[in-house]
């Protein structure tokens, strides 16, 4: 029997706690794996936060792994293997994140080459539409393998998804749908892929309103307002800022636009980026997804209902679809848009304020809140899931060979030129 192989290629750390389609593609990769594809990964070490990640400590969960540096004259590569999938993981952390593709692309390049070569890949999982990432795409083609694209945001409605598309796959119908409007592209969507272990908290201690990545798009406006609403009002019902892509300093600066000072809230807590996802959840009651942006699906909230974690969200993009009757769903008030550059009026979190406060005051309310939830999250569970992106990727190879038929491309011998920095020191063992 031939096992049908992927090759899952991301532009940054396959398990960001910034990115939620990086960690989404990574899952994905993983669940296939557990479904009996083999699957690899190639990608870099860069993340899409304010601050680097850790990286070591994300090679901590890996089952082995080897940091060599093969050519002096590139940057060293880190190979590991986690949940079955084997990566191939281009330190990129001398540069600034936007950097790495000028400096380190051709590298980037050439492994994905030899990957084609190599590893022979059926499948291309990937994302992105600049003019690199297409070129790849065609050379995947030109070797045989069907392209599927990882279809996670809104970022493409403007410039659409550029040529060697063979299938889509969204988290949502509410981008499927999107895009089949803007461009008539064709999508199959299915439930965002969540690994337990990584989100569920064993040890909860519910205690706070949580927000995850104050940015504007994801409510930044409205939060700053409810912010001193809570600390003015219900001042026991503490509130925790998860730090991503944005930090607290916009919620601060927003407070200061509307004539307040956040930073006299004793209440108002702020916490950087953390590495898994469980810590996010281990002291959150409730969370807060008021995002203005159209979101594909938002991760957390899959995350914290698994969690029987009541959300709270707005009524904008693929949020209430993927509630799914498991969370509350308020409008956001018009006037309030990702234009918006100061905090909302106290009337328009009034609606956010009293299901916070019901929230907190009755445990009969919280444990009903609760028990919805959960029942909801069933449509996250792996059970459930896995099953559903081995038939969609068993039906991609199932659809016929792809129609440009080229011969698979020549290996490279060409020296990459380029800044080295070497490598962090780790105790490291190949991989099978």
């Amino acid at each position: 029997m031939v096992v049908p192989r992927v090759l899952v290629t991301l532009p940054q750390l396959p398990h960001d706690p910034a990115s939620g389609g990086a960690r989404t593609m990574a899952t994905i990769a993983e669940f296939l794996s557990a479904s009996g594809f083999r699957v690899r990964g190639l990608a870099t070490t860069m993340s899409e936060g304010e601050s680097a990640v850790d990286v070591a400590r994300v090679l901590d969960a890996a089952e082995s792994v080897l940091i060599t540096n093969d050519n002096p004259e590139g940057t060293p590569i880190i190979r590991f293997r986690r949940r079955g999938v084997d990566y191939v993981l281009q330190d990129v952390n001398d540069c600034p994140p936007l950097a790495w593709r000028q400096r380190h692309g051709r590298q980037y390049d050439q492994l994905f080459d030899e990957e084609l070569i190599a590893f022979g890949p059926d499948i291309l999982l990937s994302f992105g539409a600049d003019d690199h990432d297409v070129a790849r795409r065609r050379r995947a083609r030109a070797a045989g393998a069907r392209v599927v694209f990882g279809l996670f945001h809104t970022g493409y409605l403007d410039s659409g998804l550029g040529p060697y598309v063979d299938s889509v796959v969204t988290p949502s119908r509410f981008i499927t749908t999107r895009y089949r409007q803007r461009w008539g592209i064709d999508s199959t969507p299915l439930p965002t892929p969540v690994q337990l272990d990584e989100v569920l908290c064993p040890d909860r201690v519910p205690t706070r309103v949580t927000v995850v990545n104050p940015s504007v798009g994801k409510g930044a406006m409205l939060l700053a307002r409810l912010a001193h609403t809570l600390e003015t009002d219900f001042p026991d019902i503490p509130m925790e800022v998860i730090e991503s892509r944005s930090s607290g300093r916009l919620l601060i600066q927003a407070g200061f636009a509307g004539g307040f000072d956040l930073r006299r809230h004793p209440n108002l807590l702020f916490r950087p980026t953390v590495t898994m996802p469980y810590e996010i959840y281990r002291n959150t009651r409730v969370l807060l997804v008021p995002s203005v942006a159209e979101e594909a699906s938002a991760r957390v909230v899959a995350e914290a209902m698994l969690n029987g974690i009541p959300v709270i969200v707005s009524d904008v993009g693929g949020l209430p679809e993927n509630c799914a009757g498991g969370g509350y769903v308020i409008p956001l008030p018009p006037t309030l848009t990702t234009n918006t550059r100061r905090p909302t009026n106290s009337e328009s979190v009034r609606p956010w304020i009293e299901v916070l406060a019901a929230m907190f005051a009755d445990d009969t309310t919280y444990e009903e809140a609760s028990a919805r939830a959960r029942t909801a999250s069933e449509r996250f569970s792996p059970r459930s899931v896995i099953p559903q992106y081995h038939d969609y990727f068993s039906g991609v190879l199932k659809s016929g060979p792809s129609a440009e038929q080229p011969e698979r491309p020549k290996a490279q011998s060409t020296p990459l030129k380029g800044p080295y920095r070497r490598g962090p020191e780790r105790s490291s063992q190949s991989i099978d």
